[in-house]
């Protein structure tokens, strides 16, 4: 299996499921009644999945050619480190914001986080069962 290959083809994947994901809310968004400002949470929310989905390729390249035994727990560091850098993600808009854009940047924050989720759990199943 070529590992090269594999990541750019998982970074390629994570850059049109952010553009899909961004598409599919600004059609919501024209839809929707109320007039919501979604244009910095969704900015914020691609960025974080395309960082993190870049770095955990970049990552993933290294520990398969590297230390390919290390994999198994290579997938949990990953969720792990996704899921506390969300927290810090949450909090500091917490901090930041007033109520009505919290639950905004939440609902947001979140569809994407869970998409992208399920997307890195598929493909790096069927990698690891392959490799």
């Amino acid at each position: 299996m070529d590992i090269q290959n594999v990541c750019k083809n998982y970074i390629q994947r994570s850059v049109v499921l952010v553009i899909s994901l961004c598409l599919l809310c600004e059609c919501l968004m024209l839809t929707a009644p109320l007039s919501l400002g979604v244009g910095v949470p969704l900015l914020v929310s691609a960025l974080f999945v395309l960082t993190v989905d870049v770095a955990s390729a970049l990552l993933f390249r290294w520990v398969a050619v590297s230390h390919a035994d290390m994999l198994p727990s290579f997938f949990t560091g990953v969720s792990g480190f996704r899921f506390l850098l969300a927290l810090v993600v949450l909090f500091v808009w917490f901090v930041a914001s007033d109520s009505e854009s919290m639950r905004i940047f939440f609902i947001v924050f979140i569809v994407f986080y869970m998409v992208t989720l399920v997307h890195q759990t598929i493909f790096f199943s069927r990698i690891s069962n392959r490799l």
